[in-house]
């Protein structure tokens, strides 16, 4: 099965060649984090520096964020107290200055 990919420039989904190099242009590979278009190379350039990640992992990242690699993992929240505190109000029952 073939990877489908998510451009983190435009936001673009592109199905590159299985090789990852274009039979028309040897010089010239593909990016999982990036379509053709050279702005979308530039961002994904700058996310990578300021990241600190590689443009494979930053287009791993943003396939699963967009749910082309299963579904949406969300993360988990714990709405238990820290120990020693009150618990947190509900939603919408906290006093304001207009009650």
């Amino acid at each position: 099965m073939r990877q489908i990919y998510l451009c983190i420039g435009c936001a673009a989904i592109y199905l590159p060649p299985e090789s990852m190099t274009y039979p028309s242009h040897p010089d010239v590979t593909a990016s999982p984090a990036h379509c053709g278009n050279p702005s979308c190379a530039q961002a994904a350039r700058e996310a990578a520096a300021m990241s600190g990640l590689t443009e494979a992992k930053i287009g791993e990242l943003a396939r699963r964020a967009a749910g082309l690699d299963g579904p949406v993992r969300m993360a988990r929240i714990d709405r238990r107290p820290a120990r020693g505190r009150r618990a947190s109000a509900a939603p919408g029952g906290s006093r304001g200055k207009l009650r």
